[in-house]
């Protein structure tokens, strides 16, 4: 198996050299299912788990090893099993927030070139989830497609590629029907050789017939839609790099129900060009675009150049990551304060056992 077709790039050489582990086989995360992962190498898929020391070094949740990361393995040969030593420098990594009340980064996927956001001209379709998929795809420097499905059920897509079109002019849009194999041949121009496509959409959007369709066969479970609401059930229930004929690769995901941005604002600069581009003819410098005179911005919307639920949509956006931002500082003390009354305490047992000896 030649690695260089999974991506493998001369600066992972380069870091195996420097940290001296060449010891260590090289594989890329092809599949994750709970604890267990599946790793392709040189000489085959491995089975493998994390390594006791790589458990023992971890410090948040981003740091668990995801699906495209690159890793080091060794075999145990007592179990007759691989473990994970180590992660390799990541390029990127798309991820959000985890759901609950953490304040935690969860890693969706890494080392990606490009990100397929796939929505289907339904009841799925929603130009303010879009805007969140975008910020997440830009945030990483990664190239976004938005793929609109299922157009063998409407008459008329024109007003999804009008709602659509006005996120930006400079993302491709592909309007296909996955089910009956239309306007595949202009999603397959995207797929290329040692590129790696990460596919994100809800439950429902058609990403396992869209596979299917690249594979040349049935390799994904399809599940049924619910009339009531346009909604799918969860038929990929773990994440997986899949190569394709050509040489491309895609990483398959379950539906994304649940979108809370982890950003640090360079995403949502970057999904709002407009609206950061016109903000700079604000009076005031730090301009809310509310009730402030001067407001560049407010005059675009009353000229019909941004629409209001855009304007909404972006204050909510900034809103969000400064509350994130606030609860990520929190929860970084709380975890520091942890580990450092760990230490003391380890500390106080120390001189507890020298005393009584």
């Amino acid at each position: 198996m030649n690695l260089k077709d999974f991506g493998w790039k001369s600066t992972y050489d380069v870091y195996i050299k420097g940290e001296n582990i060449q010891d260590l086989i090289p594989g890329r995360i092809i599949k994750q299912n709970g604890k267990h992962y599946k790793i392709m190498t040189q000489n085959g898929e491995k089975n493998a788990i994390l390594s006791n020391s790589f458990l023992n070094s971890i410090k948040a949740k981003s740091d668990i090893p995801a699906v495209g990361d690159w890793v080091g393995l060794k075999k145990n040969i007592e179990v007759n099993f691989y473990h994970i030593h180590v992660v390799f420098p990541r390029k990127n990594h798309l991820s959000r927030k985890v759901a609950g009340k953490k304040s935690e980064e969860q890693i969706i996927a890494s080392n990606i070139d490009i990100v397929f956001i796939i929505t289907s001209v339904d009841q799925d379709f929603n130009v303010r989830r879009l805007e969140r998929y975008l910020t997440m795809v830009y945030e990483i420097n990664a190239k976004p497609i938005i793929i609109l499905n299922k157009t063998d059920k409407i008459s008329n897509i024109g007003k999804f590629l009008k709602e659509t079109e006005f996120l930006s002019k400079k993302i491709p849009i592909i309007a296909i029907s996955a089910k009956k194999g239309y306007n595949i041949d202009e999603v397959l121009k995207f797929v290329k050789t040692g590129k790696t496509i990460v596919l994100i959409g809800s439950s429902g959007v058609g990403k396992s017939t869209l596979i299917n369709h690249l594979l040349g066969y049935s390799r994904q479970a399809v599940g049924e839609i619910r009339k009531t609401d346009g909604k799918g059930r969860h038929v990929t229930s773990s994440r997986e790099l899949i190569m394709l004929p050509n040489g491309g690769m895609l990483i398959d995901n379950p539906g994304l129900r649940e979108i809370q941005l982890w950003t640090t604002g360079k995403g949502i600069s970057k999904t709002f060009e407009d609206i950061e581009e016109i903000s700079r003819y604000c009076k005031y410098r730090n301009c809310l675009h509310d009730q402030e005179p001067g407001c560049a911005v407010k005059r675009a919307v009353e000229e019909g150049k941004i629409s209001i639920d855009r304007l909404n949509s972006f204050k909510k956006l900034l809103k969000e990551q400064e509350y994130s931002r606030l609860r990520r500082s929190v929860y970084e003390k709380r975890k520091k304060d942890k580990q450092l009354g760990k230490i003391y305490r380890q500390g106080e047992n120390i001189r507890k056992l020298r005393g009584k000896k």
